[in-house]
Formats: C-alpha cells, sequence, structure tokens
C-alpha cells in the first residue's frame, strides 16, 4: 500500500492545526498492516521539546487520531487506521531517526 500524497498532507495539516503552539519536526507516515492483516497508518509526529515543557498536550495527543480520521474521510480517503506515535527531536537523534 502507498500513502498518496494527498493523505499525507491531510495528516500533515491537522497535525500542524492541533499543535500550533509546538514546534512538530516532521510528521512521518508509513503504510503497514496491523496484526489481523488490516491496513494502518504508521504516524511518527517528532517534535521539539525545550526545558520548560517535555511534551505535547495530553490532551491534544490523545484526540489526534479522531481529527485524522475525520479529515481522511473527508477527502474520501477513509479505510486505513491512523496509529500515531510521538517522539522529541531528543529522542529521535539517540535513535538514529532521520526524522530527527
Amino acid at each position: 500500500m502507498v500513502v498518496s500524497e494527498d493523505v499525507k498532507k491531510a495528516i500533515t495539516d491537522v497535525v500542524m492545526m492541533r499543535f500550533d503552539d509546538a514546534k512538530i519536526t516532521s510528521v512521518k507516515i508509513d503504510p503497514a498492516e496491523d496484526s489481523d492483516g488490516d491496513p494502518v497508518l504508521e504516524i511518527l509526529v517528532v517534535f521539539e521539546s525545550n526545558s520548560a515543557k517535555e511534551t505535547l498536550e495530553a490532551r491534544k495527543m490523545s484526540g489526534l487520531t479522531r481529527h485524522i480520521i475525520e479529515k481522511l474521510a473527508e477527502i474520501g480517503s477513509a479505510g486505513a487506521f491512523p496509529l500515531v506515535s510521538f517522539m522529541s527531536t531528543k529522542d529521535a537523534k539517540k535513535l538514529n531517526l532521520e526524522a530527527a
């Protein structure tokens, strides 16, 4: 399964809008399958933390999946369930992820 540019843009737009008060450094989206073989979208949101704020707002993090699902349905690309993970740039660098 290939993730279209429209889907990538829609998801990135939702992330940026929901976390407009944070510095999001990247949104990585990869197609995958869950344990039942159903399609999912693995979404990694990398954000920059500072000494005063080590993570993103929990309320916004927990509601992000719902907003992504709504946006995908709006553009007619519902189907693959979004699995969202969050990581700080500091942790991404430790793991040598290209998103860092």
